[in-house]
């Protein structure tokens, strides 16, 4: 025996009713606009994800070529190769790998020398006479990454490159040894093909 607070009243039907469509018409109408589709095959890596089978490879073999700089207050590890130029007088440009210990991520980020932005580098390939200009002003991780993804042709023998450097230009990268490696460290240690 049910009593009549048990039961919904007819009005109440006829909201729940109206609810169940409208939300379902809702749903429906907006999966039509969804043009973004989220990716869970696994198959893409982010580019500056680290493992930690990656992470033991750099820290057991690689790392003892790198000065270790420890920011305990960002809960990062700064890389700096060990070979690097570290005159302050002359202008070059230096890449650092910082790992960031809480979120298995790891950056690469350019040092310039001056420090003063925007960098501009300017090249000429030698054999062909193509010339260009790069230049960097700053930013989040992506914006390093993307200026060293555009860097790495210019370390390439043959290829002059010179930094602006208070309204002269002064030559740079002529044994681009050290940046290389760093760079090949990084893609190591992140997994990346490149």
């Amino acid at each position: 025996m049910s009593s009549s607070k048990d039961s919904f009243s007819p009005e109440m039907i006829k909201i729940f009713k109206i609810f169940g469509l409208g939300s379902l018409l809702f749903v429906l109408l907006l999966s039509f606009f969804n043009e973004r589709r989220a990716n869970n095959s696994g198959d893409e890596k982010p580019m500056m994800r680290i493992t930690d089978a990656d992470r033991l490879f750099f820290k057991n073999l690689r790392a003892i070529h790198y000065d270790v700089e420890g920011r305990d207050d960002a809960k990062i590890n700064i890389y700096r190769h060990g070979k690097r130029l570290k005159d302050q007088s002359t202008p070059h440009l230096n890449l650092s790998i910082l790992i960031n210990r809480i979120k298995d991520e790891a950056y690469i980020f350019v040092e310039p020398q001056p420090d003063e932005l925007p960098l501009r580098l300017q090249w000429e390939n030698k054999l062909s006479g193509e010339e260009g200009e790069l230049v960097f002003y700053g930013g989040d991780t992506f914006a390093h990454y993307e200026f060293v993804s555009n860097l790495i042709p210019l370390l390439e023998e043959n290829i002059k490159v010179e930094m602006a450097v208070n309204d002269s230009w002064q030559a740079v990268l002529e044994d681009a040894d050290v940046l290389k490696t760093t760079i090949k460290d990084y893609y190591r240690l992140t997994n990346n093909p490149k």
